[in-house]
């Protein structure tokens, strides 16, 4: 609901680890397209586990990514206008 949403715009995310492993050229020809799929593998109350999958155009997996974040209170910063989006 509404308060759930507001909560969640107050917050941001940190990386806590990325890792991306890149299996093989994507081969792709003028007019199509690389396929990207992400997958939301388990979220907390103060942290989010992802994996994503790149395939090129013949369908072989060419790049897999997983990543952990952690949830985080945003603050005012005087310094840098940079937003945790």
């Amino acid at each position: 609901g509404y308060r759930r949403t507001q909560c969640l715009a107050d917050m941001g995310v940190v990386t806590i680890e990325m890792k991306t492993s890149f299996m093989r050229p994507a081969k792709i020809s003028e007019g199509e397209n690389l396929v990207a799929k992400g997958l939301l593998l388990l979220r907390t109350k103060t942290m989010i586990f992802t994996e994503g999958k790149v395939y090129d155009a013949a369908g072989q997996l060419c790049a897999h990514a997983t990543g952990t974040f952690k949830y985080v209170k945003r603050t005012p910063s005087l310094t840098s206008p940079i937003s945790t989006d």
